[in-house]
């Protein structure tokens, strides 16, 4: 079943809403097995509008439809799909991970955004002497690596050699470029400085604490004789799972008390961190994130054109994205974290535009 009706499936929590009432005023609550469950009443949102926001999104969505939908307001679940716990690759979603490690270790001391590539890696030193952790995260390194596409598209991204240097597509920080070479090169960096696999460190500091259970990041490569999980994607999790992730950023880095990520960390690494005017003439130049990009992760800033990314959605949201609409979404203003997953294509109309229009229907239901 690839699109339940959502009314049958909302028709328990209408039942408790009215026993209740009308919306409580909850605080923020943190799962530990399970998820707290709620009526959509009961955190402030209008049922019939929730409804129409999902009916639209679902119009939008390919065959995987609402299926592994996940929704969480202050920590209770308001939305669940019949396959959040279905585990796949969430793709480039995964790039949040990996930058959410440099955080970690930033927090620690070991490394910061301002480390250069050459103090990791000496090899960096020739064609990147200037070339910043920062500038990998925010995909202005301008890093390439030495070969062409793996797969059966014109590109000179994602070849078989990521690692093999490679000319500079341009000066660190005077562009930008979607590019995944940079952000395996990225992983490889992490990975070498530490001596420990990027699903180590987020696990020991971060995962067991936040109860996300077993998954998998699979690797590309190895250095030093240690497995380099993939810097830009195959993270293999589930929708439940993914929330958890979000959640924690949702309550800038602590979960229950417990600061598990900085606070200046989670600020910066959801701003914009991306200041040039110019998108790399590349193959990948349709993805553009002047304005609307921090640390792997994308945000409603302003772009060139004067214009937010999300025009009609909250000014304070920001969020993960990934092939085949893999998204975590995280809106502060909200208290609210939406976690959409699949394996069926990206939206035909783009995910800016349809979710620009979902949230903007949303909006109508939030009460408060």
């Amino acid at each position: 079943m690839k699109f339940k009706p959502f009314v049958i499936w909302f028709v328990p929590f209408l039942l408790v809403s009215c026993s209740e009432g009308k919306s409580e005023d909850l605080s923020m609550v943190f799962p530990t097995d399970k998820w707290e469950e709620r009526s959509p009443e009961a955190l402030g949102i209008d049922s019939q509008k929730f409804l129409e926001a999902l009916d639209y999104l679902a119009s939008e969505s390919g065959e995987d439809g609402l299926e592994e939908v996940f929704i969480v307001r202050k920590g209770h679940v308001i939305y669940k799909g019949d396959s959040i716990y279905k585990k796949h690759n969430i793709y480039s979603s995964s790039k949040s991970f990996t930058s959410t490690v440099l955080g970690i270790l930033t927090d620690k001391g070991i490394l910061s955004e301002d480390t250069y590539a050459r103090e990791i890696d000496t090899a960096m030193t020739g064609l990147y002497p200037e070339v910043q952790l920062k500038h990998f995260s925010s995909m202005t390194s301008g890093y390439s690596g030495k070969g062409s596409t793996r797969w059966d598209e014109v590109s000179e991204d994602w070849s078989w050699t990521p690692y093999a240097i490679d000319t500079p597509l341009f000066a660190p920080g005077t562009q930008y470029a979607y590019w995944d070479e940079a952000q395996m090169m990225f992983g490889r960096l992490l990975t070498m400085h530490t001596g420990k696999t990027l699903k180590s460190i987020f696990d020991e500091n971060i995962g067991h604490a936040i109860g996300i259970g077993e998954y998998k990041w699979n690797p590309e490569q190895e250095v030093n004789g240690v497995e380099i999980n993939n810097g830009c994607t195959n993270v293999m999790i589930n929708a439940e799972q993914l929330a958890r992730f979000g959640h924690l950023y949702l309550n800038e880095g602590n979960w229950d008390g417990k600061q598990l990520l900085s606070k200046e960390w989670v600020k910066k690494a959801t701003q914009n961190q991306v200041f040039t005017d110019t998108v790399a003439d590349t193959d990948r130049s349709h993805v553009d994130g002047r304005g609307c990009y921090g640390y792997n992760w994308w945000v409603n800033g302003m772009m060139p054109t004067g214009e937010y990314h999300m025009p009609d959605a909250p000014k304070s949201l920001y969020y993960a994205s990934g092939l085949h609409n893999n998204m975590c979404f995280v809106i502060p203003e909200w208290d609210l974290v939406f976690v959409r997953r699949g394996e069926d294509g990206n939206p035909a109309k783009g995910k800016p535009f349809v979710y620009n229009e979902f949230f903007k229907r949303m909006a109508l239901a939030i009460k408060k």
